[in-house]
């Protein structure tokens, strides 16, 4: 069956968007390592810096956050390091492109979650959960990417969101 033009462009656009996004991560991962924010001390100083300096997170939020993530700070941080490089490297090279790219719409969701109500400008965080979830439904990683590998040697996955 041949593709039609007009297809062939969305494809191509949607690995632009994942690769996009995956660049995002990793860029965001190294700059977190970077600043120490993968430790105990570097986690209770982001999330002290978001709701204190820039006001973000409502009541439910922070209350949801100190009961949980900031009782295992060293903990959670080392789950942080691993999950945004994964999440960023799978998007990046297109592996598990859905899984990685809800992952990272889960990831940007946060984000938002975390900055609402404070003076940092929120969109951006919806304009990243918004691509994250379009790559997603497009499985993005079939264009320039190792699903494309793997979608030719397994043929469909048994679970939509592998690849």
């Amino acid at each position: 069956m041949q593709e039609n033009n007009e297809t062939v462009s969305l494809r191509k656009a949607g690995a632009l968007l994942r690769i996009t996004l995956g660049v995002i991560l990793v860029v965001g991962w190294y700059d977190n390592l970077s600043k120490g924010i993968y430790t105990a001390e570097g986690l209770q100083g982001l999330f002290n810096w978001i709701f204190n300096e820039v006001g973000g997170g409502s009541d439910f939020y922070r209350s949801l956050i100190n009961a949980t993530i900031l009782q295992v700070p060293g903990l959670f941080s080392s789950f942080m390091l691993v999950a945004e490089l994964l999440l960023g490297l799978g998007l990046l090279f297109g592996v598990l492109t859905p899984l990685a790219a809800v992952g990272a719409g889960l990831f940007f969701a946060n984000l938002f979650f975390a900055f609402y109500g404070g003076s940092e400008w929120i969109w951006t965080y919806v304009i990243l959960t918004v691509s994250a979830i379009v790559v997603t439904w497009m499985r993005a990683g079939r264009e320039w990417g190792i699903d494309r590998f793997l979608l030719d040697r397994r043929g469909e996955p048994p679970v939509r969101i592998l690849w």
